[in-house]
């Protein structure tokens, strides 16, 4: 009789997904993926063939976690400049709080895999795209509801802030505090104004 896999798949990509953000692809092996995972190694090469196939699927897994994230934020009821400083004030709070966050495993992925790996350039660049359009309607909400005056259309803010949101990822992993990245925040949404 054939064995039938016993695990939570969402839990394994969630696992892994924290294991690539912490280490990155090429400082992962296999077996802090199985200690992390609880995956036997057949299990894993048989639900996953390899490191780079669980690679991919922990990252489209990790962007849907982000995806539902801004789509919560979006479903609230305030206008666009209220949504972006909610994002920016929740990133900050997260970085702050938990220091040994290895920052986002999207940023880290376009850093070390993208110039590499095809597949992963098309994970980073459909989250870079989704999220500038995101930030974009939101400042655009914001002008047509006459809380900001925009010198230059929505998209290119929508560009810098996403721009900005990597920023504070990559300035935190190198020891920026709470000031120094709410100083940035600031500067961003002063750009608004």
């Amino acid at each position: 009789m054939p064995k039938y896999k016993q695990f939570n798949r969402d839990k394994v990509l969630e696992a892994a997904s924290t294991v690539f953000q912490e280490k990155g692809y090429n400082g992962t092996s296999i077996d802090e993926i199985l200690t992390a995972t609880g995956l036997s190694r057949s299990s894993l090469y048989d639900s996953f063939k390899d490191k780079h196939n669980l690679y991919l699927q922990s990252l489209e897994f990790y962007k849907e976690s982000n995806d539902k994230t801004f789509q919560s934020l979006d479903e609230k009821d305030l206008n666009g400049l209220q949504k972006l400083e909610t994002m920016f004030k929740g990133v900050v709070n997260h970085l702050v709080e938990n220091p040994d966050d290895n920052g986002c495993l999207l940023v880290n992925a376009a850093a070390e895999m993208s110039k590499q790996c095809f597949k992963t350039s098309q994970v980073v660049c459909n989250n870079k795209d989704e999220v500038q359009n995101l930030l974009s309607s939101w400042i655009s909400d914001a002008e047509q509801k006459k809380v900001i005056k925009l010198d230059k259309p929505a998209k290119v803010y929508g560009q810098f802030f996403y721009n900005t949101l990597c920023g504070l990822r990559v300035m935190s992993q190198s020891g920026a505090g709470k000031t120094e990245l709410n100083n940035v925040v600031k500067v961003a949404l002063d750009s608004l104004n």
